[in-house]
């Protein structure tokens, strides 16, 4: 056993130092074994052009987990940005999962810029959103790195839209993923906000932990009642283990009861 785990690392040694040879990334740790997985990951296609943008990066590795697998993520070099990430094998070498919100080339950018530009412009349904009328609106088109699409945003006073687009590369197509309304999704955000702060002040509530000992696979349920005042409600299949009606203004639970 101990010799398979000892030729295995030089293995990725000679890996890494080759890597190194082809003008690789500086070691990040003092581990050796784990320094050597960070060169493999550092000079592989997704991340050898990526990280000497950012000189000095740094580097959190975890691993091996019960699979083999280490877990890699890059920073700049004031852990401020983070650079992408990837799964690595250290069986097989392989990097079984990775990404990095790398830009397009700056090429590619204007050839999408244009096509996406022209799909999104002369899109009835996007038109339809525009009352027909698209230059009334500020817009605003740009390629989004972290989710790997393009959005189009339309604003007009208080009112937006935006669109999200993709494009087919190997024939330059361009699809419409989605369109909506960023004011309605912040309010369906804050919606949201709201009613888990209420379930957790109804979780301080008195005697609801007597209520829900000895249940596991409970359910709790929040529903708007007037201004911030919430009514929360704890129960197991259709049987209600505990009741709160909550202020979320204040802070306070209104009232209570078990079962």
């Amino acid at each position: 056993m101990r010799t398979r785990f000892t030729r295995l690392i030089l293995c990725i040694l000679v890996a890494a130092l080759l890597a190194l040879a082809a003008g690789g990334a500086a070691a990040q740790t003092d581990d050796l074994k784990a320094n050597a997985i960070i060169l493999i990951v550092a000079n592989s296609d997704l991340f050898a052009d990526w990280l000497p943008n950012y000189p000095d990066y740094q580097v959190n590795a975890s691993g091996p987990d019960e699979g083999g697998n280490w877990y890699i993520e890059f920073y700049d070099s004031a852990w401020e940005e983070w650079l992408g990430y990837a799964v690595i094998n250290e069986t097989s070498g392989e990097i079984v999962d990775s990404f990095a919100p790398k830009p397009l080339p700056a090429d590619v950018y204007q050839e999408q810029l244009a096509l996406v530009t022209q799909e999104i412009m002369n899109d009835p349904e996007v038109l339809g959103w525009l009352d027909n009328q698209p230059e009334l609106w500020d817009t605003y088109i740009d390629y989004n790195r972290w989710d790997r699409v393009w959005q189009a945003w339309f604003s007009r006073g208080i009112i937006g839209v935006v669109v999200s687009a993709g494009v087919d590369e190997q024939n330059n197509s361009v699809w419409i993923s989605d369109i909506s309304d960023p004011n309605a999704l912040d309010e369906e955000d804050a919606l949201n906000d709201s009613r888990n702060s209420a379930i957790n002040l109804a979780y301080s509530a008195p005697g609801i932990d007597v209520a829900l000992e000895g249940h596991d696979s409970w359910t709790s349920y929040a529903e708007w009642q007037y201004d911030q005042v919430w009514s929360v409600t704890f129960a197991l299949d259709d049987t209600r283990l505990f009741y709160a009606l909550v202020d979320l203004a204040e802070e306070e639970v209104l009232e209570s009861s078990v079962g």
